[in-house]
């Protein structure tokens, strides 16, 4: 039996491969401006309850996250404690640092970073925020 177009279309595998990151948080300080890049410091946070406690626990995440050309701009106007999303894929860097060690002397170690290459960077506002702003602008 001979299959459509379609069915054939159906019956592709997905890639491979995907390196795809979405967050959304907030921003620990205005962007870092280089020429053609722009560096942003964004916080995330998870929270959860330990069934055997009645606290909540939370943990912040810290990221570095990097613009380029267009967008490097027109992140410019953003500050800290803006409430962002980003869209973009991880990136690593591997590179060596000297250390100092306990009871004197040096040692070369190999450190590797982590950040976000933003493609996509948007500012989001809260309902909150536009009321006080509305009842501001009213004022």
């Amino acid at each position: 039996m001979k299959k459509t177009k379609n069915e054939e279309q159906n019956l592709k595998a997905a890639p491979p491969y995907k390196n795809h990151v979405t967050l959304v948080g907030y921003l620990g300080d205005k962007p870092d401006l280089y020429e053609g890049l722009a560096v942003l410091s964004m916080a995330t946070k998870t929270s959860w309850k330990p069934k055997d406690s009645d606290e909540w626990k939370e943990r912040t995440e810290w990221h570095r996250v990097v613009a380029w050309g267009k967008l490097a701009e027109a992140v410019k106007p953003l500050a800290k404690g803006d409430h962002v999303l980003v869209e973009g894929e991880l990136r690593s860097n591997e590179y060596e640092a000297t250390v100092e060690v306990k009871g004197g002397g040096k040692a070369v170690v190999n450190r590797k970073t982590w950040e976000i290459r933003a493609r996509h960077v948007r500012k989001l506002v809260h309902k909150k925020q536009e009321q006080e702003k509305a009842q501001a602008k009213a004022a």
